[in-house]
């Protein structure tokens, strides 16, 4: 199988009471543990809320955890805790995972979600949850897109922004705070190389390497000094060079062409790399991190992937913020989790966080260290 020791590895920890894990229980797992007799041909993870979803090289995509919603797609609402394919779908290039609902970019630039409506967050112009993916009308030539809390975006090939869904905080962009059923066009953005969305607010990443964000700013989530609401984009302050990014629920990382991390938003256990009582109104440098390649951010943890010194050998990863414990790592700053079970010495090809698990994809091993 594919997904074993010979191919991609998939590997899983952190809160599982919904199965999000995958690995057929609903026990917490504190270490890494692999779903190598799980799944087959995984070649991209994202993880939401409660729920996780994997890519397989055939454009199928296979899905587990919460389901209250139908976020997994399989046509039913049981949670599910070992993964299930998703009905109705192929010919996917890239997925997003939200609060209760999912995404999935295909290849002819089209959208399809499913799973929670509540807030329009579906895009067809209705309110109702759907079990299985459903078109979202009138959307093409997308290239990336993201999910939050309750709402999406959708770079397009243009380098513009589509968004949908909840709106409360001014999170679509579009000046107002009304739900939007449809997508609708990020105002007073530039253009744009890659989006991401936070629980209440959405960033993006322009092409001269500086961000812009929008939404809630309860927790200075919006990096612009302030903690006032934005319905339309601004930009971070003291930030570019930016190569990559990552929101979470209340929070966002960057990474920097120098192999450096910032991050800014709420840091109320330490998911900023700094004492849990320091919550700055912009980015800040996360301590002790260079040559990182890959964030990504949860509720109240964050991740990083280092690769090591020269570029040569296995990357490493590296968790701070709230650890499945409960304790944050002490000292508050970056420490190394070792990526292991066998997989030694490979290198991870991407890392997602949901609201307190993580998902991790490893590279075959003759991909690894050289």
């Amino acid at each position: 199988m594919n997904g074993g020791s010979n191919g991609h590895a998939v590997l899983v920890w952190g809160a599982n009471h919904c199965g999000q894990l995958g690995d057929g229980t609903r026990g917490e797992r504190p270490e890494p543990v692999s779903l190598r007799d799980t799944v087959d041909d995984v070649v991209a993870v994202t993880a939401g809320s409660h729920h996780t979803l994997a890519l397989t090289r055939r454009g199928t995509v296979l899905a587990w955890g919460a389901n209250h919603y139908g976020q997994l797609g399989d046509g039913t609402r049981q949670d599910r805790h070992r993964p299930v394919e998703v009905r109705e779908l192929t010919g996917v290039t890239s997925l997003a995972a939200g609060g209760g609902h999912s995404v999935a970019l295909l290849a002819d630039g089209t959208v399809r979600t499913w799973g929670a409506n509540d807030w329009g967050q579906i895009g067809d112009g209705t309110r109702h949850d759907h079990h299985v993916p459903v078109p979202v009308p009138g959307l093409r030539d997308v290239v990336a897109v993201a999910a939050g809390g309750g709402h999406n975006l959708a770079l397009l090939k243009d380098g513009t922004v589509r968004t949908w869904g909840s709106n409360n905080r001014g999170q679509l962009g579009d000046g107002g705070k009304a739900e939007r059923r449809t997508p609708v066009a990020v105002r007073d953005l530039g253009d744009v190389t890659a989006v991401s969305a936070g629980g209440y607010f959405s960033v993006a990443l322009l092409k001269d390497g500086t961000v812009r964000t929008w939404g809630t700013n309860h927790w200075c989530q919006l990096g612009d000094g302030t903690n006032e609401e934005r319905a339309t984009p601004v930009p971070v302050r003291d930030l570019a060079g930016v190569t990559a990014l990552d929101a979470g629920w209340h929070h966002t990382l960057a990474v920097l062409q120098d192999g450096t991390v910032r991050a800014w938003g709420n840091n109320h256990c330490g998911q900023l790399g700094l004492t849990p009582d320091h919550d700055p109104t912009a980015p800040v440098t996360v301590p002790a991190l260079g040559h990182v390649h890959h964030v990504t951010a949860g509720y109240r943890h964050s991740l990083a992937v280092r690769a090591p010194e020269g570029w040569h050998g296995p990357d490493q990863c590296l968790v701070w913020g709230l650890t499945p414990d409960d304790r944050p790592p002490v000292p508050t700053g970056p420490v190394p989790l070792a990526l292991t079970n066998g997989h030694t010495g490979r290198r991870i090809r991407s890392l997602a966080a949901g609201w307190a698990h993580t998902v991790a994809l490893l590279d075959p091993p003759d991909q690894g260290a050289s």
